[in-house]
């Protein structure tokens, strides 16, 4: 019988997929994101569930080519790592009316998934360590045709805040008809990928780090915030506030630089102080105990208003607040 919180398979990693979704889209009130009391437009509470558990197949065919390569039957580079994650923003997609709805969560949990099921396959226990670099060899392996496939999951998602790549930003648009063309004749692999567009996305960033933020910022703030007040909403709520306060959230910052420029990463640069003011108010709330007390609600209430009249959502953080999760459930975290 497996112990409580234990990692026994694939199927196991799936799950932890899955929940670290559906947890952090559940925490509330997360200002400016989607929750279980509030809608993004289009995008309501019901469509980011259902992508929830949608992506829970793809985590499951990742956890089980890693496992195979842990056996020596597979090579890392056949993982295909572009593919899954080309093939969970599909399914995302496919399963609700919204388009995708977790593509910076996919492309996280994606190669973590892979990550858990390569420990298991060399008999390794899953350990943050051991999964920092299992996700690092894992993206030392990628290889150019995960980077076209990536790059063929992001028009899938069809994202209409990416805007268009200067050609000085050193890597082909994403739009661009040619760009996988580009991309094998100057012979880009996803981490090479990644490692460049670092300089504006903080997704790309948190990837090419082996999960830095998740593992240095979140999982610390999760864990104090279970052991002050035992509510894993609160510890939620509180964890994506400590992550935004640490970093300026570039899905915020880009959705507001758009507005004055279409070109990337320019639109970052513009829209960086509002990103600042985020983190200024998630820090402000925290100083109030966030989610746990009356005057941190009334500031994320605050917060959230702000956000929301701004037509603005601090996405990234969002993500990395789910990875965060997925980390915790992998190592032990029972809700």
């Amino acid at each position: 019988m497996a112990m409580p919180g234990c990692i026994e398979g694939p199927e196991d990693v799936m799950v932890a997929a899955q929940l670290a979704a559906a947890l952090e889209l559940s925490g509330w009130p997360k200002p400016g994101n989607v929750h279980r009391m509030a809608d993004l437009g289009p995008k309501t509470y019901e469509r980011f569930l259902a992508g929830s558990i949608a992506i829970g197949p793809t985590a499951l065919e990742a956890a089980r080519r890693g496992l195979l390569a842990g056996k020596g039957e597979l090579e890392l580079a056949d993982v295909r790592l572009g593919s899954l994650i080309e093939r969970a923003a599909r399914d995302d997609a496919r399963w609700q009316v919204s388009g995708t709805t977790h593509m910076g969560y996919i492309m996280l949990c994606v190669p973590l998934s892979v990550a858990a099921g390569l420990a298991l396959g060399e008999g390794r226990e899953l350990s943050i360590e051991v999964l920092r670099a299992s996700v690092s060899r894992l993206l030392q392996a990628s290889t150019v045709r995960d980077a076209a496939d990536l790059y063929r999951a992001l028009r899938a998602a069809a994202s209409t805040k990416l805007g268009r790549l200067r050609s000085e930003a050193g890597l082909p648009d994403v739009f661009d008809p040619e760009a996988e063309e580009t991309l094998a004749r100057r012979g880009l692999t996803l981490l090479e990928v990644l490692r460049i567009s670092s300089k504006w996305d903080l997704i790309a960033r948190e990837l090419a780090s082996s999960l830095e933020l998740c593992v240095n910022v979140g999982l610390p703030a999760l864990r104090g915030n279970l052991d002050r007040y035992g509510s894993l909403n609160v510890a939620v709520v509180n964890t994506y506030l400590t992550l935004l306060a640490e970093v300026r959230d570039t899905h915020l910052a880009r959705a507001w630089g758009l507005r004055k420029t279409s070109y990337m990463p320019d639109a970052v640069q513009e829209g960086l102080e509002i990103a600042k003011e985020a983190s200024r108010r998630a820090r402000e709330a925290l100083k109030l105990d966030g989610a746990a007390t009356r005057e941190g609600l009334r500031a994320l209430e605050e917060m959230d208003k702000w956000l929301r009249s701004l037509d603005l959502n601090p996405g990234s953080c969002a993500d990395l607040t789910a990875c965060t999760l997925m980390l915790a459930l992998l190592t032990g975290l029972r809700p």
